[in-house]
């Protein structure tokens, strides 16, 4: 329980201050983290159960008794939930008045793609995460008059998104907001004028710190934010798992730790691909060798050229957006990207399948794996596995390169562009925003089991991107398939670029001139 409590509080401490360490060096974001583990670790047992940590403006209580957890956050802002008082942040309150709407919001999703249990739940099951999630719904119902509600259905893309445009169509005020798939059906939703631009949103401060501006801004489509990126939008993405057992066993041929080079900026592409080599031992067939790197080639394979910085597609000095990964900036990095991952793809010391989601043929928990590609969502089956792991952001391109990228794979929030009462609706979604912060706070704090993870998740969710050529692959040739089909050898990167480039571009701009039209 003791070590349980100083893992959480120092996550909660990071993420009080996570604003002030967006903007700044990964530098001075660990000494700050340094300087609260020194705090912590000096905490007297008297002081455990109520403890002041940072600029005493967080506290942190643990009934051991009941295992509930109070967090109280300053004092001048308070909402009452079920007549026990929960105290929440008073700086960057949103400017949201308290209100009775006496209303329900309608949120839609499709649980394959966006699991429901992260972002809407019926009752609290005792757990840490549900309890936040719950509390949540029960803040915005207190503070709004609100009750939040999932619609959401099991029948494929397709239907997902007709449903949603029927919706509109019909002005039936049925949905408040969607939560996205990815990729499928997204561009259908803009190029038909079926979303409300977030700027047009009363009760929305897409500026405030739990909005993702470089998120909307790049996906912002003839200067209109039409896709929402919140904290509400836990991440889906991808990060390197390790076998903390397995990697000891290499120590000696390791100059520093992995979360040192991470610190150091040397935990690039070619870093990754030697240490998976050394992972390799040969003992007759692939149900019995252990392996340096497992995983899918499909999803996560393509996060490896977006944190080596590259971009798929983006905006030209023109204005118009192209397929952008083997222009003059990119083609040699992405050439030797290629080269790099077609080598590991290959290698006997990797057992990577190919384009496909099942599970990889050697699995992390066999502990045979000394690496995996993992999304952030499955990592929470890790904690009931036999494995001590770590965690680890995806690689950056050379030791030049001093910034961690994060490719995420969530859907998107999107506001239908008839609703009943846009003044709830917007209100709602700032409140869903802001409030979620305590939510991945508590997941983190499932996620990481020691420090140095917790550091490395918070360095993932801070270095979140994406980009144009993912929610709208099916416009511009589909680049996504790039990476997977050249590093398996069944296409050559030339041959796949200029089979794409003029189709691709071409079908962005008919795509760009049917938005504005709507827009």
């Amino acid at each position: 329980m003791k070590r349980s409590f100083k893992i959480f509080a120092l996550i909660l401490a990071f993420f009080i201050m996570f604003s002030s360490l967006v903007a700044c060096d990964i530098n001075d974001a660990l000494d700050y983290l340094n300087g609260v583990l020194e705090t912590s670790d000096t905490t007297t047992k008297e002081d455990e159960e109520n403890t002041v940590i940072g600029d005493e403006q967080s506290t942190i209580i643990f009934d051991e008794d009941s295992d509930e957890t109070t967090v109280s956050i300053g004092e001048e802002t308070t909402v009452v939930v079920d007549d026990d008082t929960i105290e929440v942040f008073p700086d960057g309150f949103p400017n949201v008045d308290k209100n009775n709407y006496d209303s329900t919001f309608y949120l839609s999703m499709m649980p394959d793609s966006n699991p429901i249990d992260y972002y809407w739940i019926e009752e609290d099951d005792g757990s840490m995460l549900s309890r936040a999630l719950y509390e949540r719904q029960a803040k915005i119902k207190n503070y709004l008059g609100v009750e939040i509600l999932a619609s959401y259905t099991s029948a494929d893309y397709n239907v997902y998104t007709e449903d949603f445009k029927t919706a509109v169509k019909n002005k039936s005020g049925g949905i408040d907001t969607l939560l996205t798939h990815v990729h499928w059906g997204v561009s259908g939703l803009i190029s038909g004028g079926f979303l409300r631009p977030f700027g047009d949103l009363p009760g929305v401060d897409i500026d405030a710190e739990y909005w993702n501006q470089d998120i909307m801004k790049d996906l912002s489509v003839c200067d209109e934010y039409l896709l929402g990126f919140s904290d509400f939008n836990l991440p889906y993405t991808y990060v390197i798992t390790y076998n903390a057992d397995l990697l000891e066993k290499y120590d000696d041929a390791l100059d520093k730790s992995v979360y040192q080079m991470v610190d150091d900026y040397e935990w690039t592409l070619q870093q990754f691909i030697d240490i998976a080599k050394l992972g390799y031992i040969d003992n007759g067939a692939v149900d019995k060798n252990q392996y340096g790197l497992t995983g899918v080639q499909w999803i996560p394979w393509c996060g490896f050229l977006e944190s080596c910085g590259v971009n798929l597609v983006e905006m030209n000095n023109k204005g118009t957006y192209e397929i952008s990964y083997m222009n003059d900036a990119y083609r040699q990095r992405t050439e030797n990207i290629v080269l790099l991952l077609s080598e590991l793809a290959a290698a006997n010391y990797s057992c990577v399948d190919y384009m496909t989601n099942a599970a990889p043929t050697v699995p992390f928990e066999t502990g045979r794996a000394l690496m995996t590609l993992t999304s952030t969502y499955d990592i929470d089956n890790y904690r009931n596995y036999e494995i001590e792991f770590g965690i680890l952001p995806y690689p950056t391109y050379d030791t030049n390169q001093k910034e961690y990228r994060s490719l995420q794979w969530g859907g998107y929030l999107v506001v239908p562009a008839y609703i009943d009462n846009e003044n709830m609706v917007g209100d709602t979604m700032e409140m869903l925003a802001f409030f979620s912060r305590d939510v991945k706070t508590v997941y983190c704090q499932n996620v990481a089991i020691n420090y140095d993870d917790a550091r490395m998740m918070a360095l993932v969710l801070d270095s979140l991107c994406t980009d144009f050529g993912l929610p709208f692959r099916d416009v511009c040739g589909d680049p996504l398939f790039m990476l997977p089909q050249v590093t398996s050898g069944s296409m050559t990167l030339p041959i796949f670029y200029e089979g794409r480039t003029h189709g691709g571009n071409t079908s962005l701009l008919n795509f760009i001139k049917k938005v504005a039209k709507k827009y």
